[in-house]
Formats: structure tokens, sequence, C-alpha cells
């Protein structure tokens, strides 16, 4: 594999990816155990189509510590090398961005965080819209693990697929630059 220019950014996805994890479902069974009343609001909100929305609700009530999330090791150590040599690393999920800030100041890699806001799902084509907006087309390298980054991976100048999903290796094909299974 070619190394990408240390000039390209490189944005990566959060749950499956840098945390072998969905924070989503960690979010939802951390509250709802403490705050079982939230279930029938953030279920009128998935239903009428406001995802950001709930998660940015469940957001503010989940306490939890980032060291006790299982991170994907390989993944981690190639990150501090990219970092290492200069590059820009953006970490890019669908979780909200308030989760996704704890941790990335835990990973402490990061130059900057993209994430959902309560009323942007940054998720397919919204995080590719997002990542294009700032960087062009074929101007970031992406990492992920799910047919959803895969519009993500269109638009991208460097693919890498981490932790991937059972086939997704077929839909990628020749495109991925890098595999971290």
């Amino acid at each position: 594999m070619m190394e990408a220019p240390v000039e390209m950014p490189l944005a990566v996805d959060m749950d499956g990816t840098l945390i072998l994890t969905d924070m989503s479902v960690l979010s939802a069974k951390r509250v709802f155990l403490r705050k079982p009343w939230m279930i029938l609001s953030t279920i009128l909100l998935e239903i009428t189509g406001k995802r950001a929305k709930w998660k940015k609700n469940l957001a503010r009530q989940l306490k939890f510590d980032p060291s006790e999330l299982d991170y994907h090791a390989a993944l981690v150590e190639w990150l501090t090398g990219e970092s290492a040599r200069g590059r820009k690393l953006i970490l890019a999920t669908a979780s909200d961005r308030a989760v996704a800030e704890v941790i990335a100041a835990h990973v402490g890699l990061f130059d900057d965080v993209m994430g959902s806001d309560g009323v942007i799902n940054l998720r397919d084509h919204k995080k590719a819209e997002a990542l294009i907006a700032r960087y062009g087309e074929k101007g970031f390298g992406y990492c992920g693990n799910s047919v959803h980054d895969i519009p993500v991976w269109d638009h991208a100048g460097q693919v890498v697929v981490v932790n991937p999903e059972r086939g997704l290796l077929d839909k990628v094909g020749d495109a991925a630059d890098l595999v971290f299974e």
C-alpha cells in the first residue's frame, strides 16, 4: 500500500472502528437503566426520523469513563504513527459530538471532532457531505467498518477498512488501501 501524503487529513469512524462497541447502544443501556421513562421519548424520536435528537438527549444523561471502552489496538498504534508524521486526524462519527469529544480527549490523537449534533445524524451520505465540504472530493482518507461507510469511501482519497462487518470486504473490493481485521 502506498502511504497517503501527510497533507491528506484522515477521518476515523468511532463506533466499531476506533472503539469495538456502539456508543448509541451503550448510551441507551446506561441511561435507560437509570431513567426508564426516557425509553418512550427515544422511541418516538426514532420513529419520527429524529435520530440525532435522541442521541443528543442520551448524551446529556450519559456518564461513562472512556478508559473502560475497548479500543482497536492495532488501529490506535497506526494512528499514533500517522499523527507523529504530522497527519491531521479527525474523529468523525454518527455518535453525538459530546460523547465523541470525551473519547477523542482520552485517546489524545485527534485534531478535530465531527459528530451528530442533535439535528444532523452524521452517518452515510451526511458524513460524506460534511467531509467533502471541509476537505474536498478525494481530499481526505477515511477509516470505517460498515456498509454505512461506503458512501464516505466513495469520496475518500484513502480507504481504510477496520474491523469489517461480515461481507463488507466483498463490497469494498480493491478500493481498500489498508485493512485492519
